[in-house]
């Protein structure tokens, strides 16, 4: 009863602070570490979409206080896309350590859809020129003449 009072009071929040976050600042009279708090606990949650919508907003506000968590999430959750989420998150915080294991992750995961992705973002938003991307070779066709 208590971890669904705290999901929905989580939901609810995050439902008004879209708006605001929006901008990628939050307004003067909002408590930033009480958000952060709020967006942990959904990304700790057993729901991916809120937990995908966290980890985004987390980047958003450039919460540096979770790199840790979202580089768990990076590194472990089985979703590949709450993990790209959090790798465009800790992209855009910019931190040392989460901009690394996002690096790591474009190189090592075994998952193509994060690797790709991860490499995008370290391309796009981090560090340009670290990565090349090239068109991929059409299939090969066998004709019979």
């Amino acid at each position: 009863m208590k971890k669904s009072i705290i999901l929905i009071v989580a939901l609810v929040f995050t439902a008004f602070s879209v708006p605001a976050m929006a901008q990628g600042t939050l307004p003067l009279h909002v408590n930033k570490a009480v958000v952060e708090d709020n967006l942990l606990v959904g990304l700790a949650s057993t729901n991916t979409g809120l937990q995908r919508s966290c980890a985004l907003m987390l980047g958003q506000i450039h919460s540096d206080r979770n790199i840790i968590p979202l580089m768990a999430v990076l590194r472990t959750h089985p979703d590949q896309d709450v993990r790209v989420a959090a790798a465009w998150a800790l992209c855009k915080i910019g931190d040392a350590r989460g901009v690394y294991a996002v690096r790591m992750s474009a190189k090592f995961d075994e998952n193509s859809k994060v690797q790709t992705t991860c490499a995008w973002y370290y391309e796009n938003i981090v560090k340009q020129g670290t990565f090349t991307f090239t068109q991929p070779e059409p299939p090969m066709v066998a004709t019979t003449e």
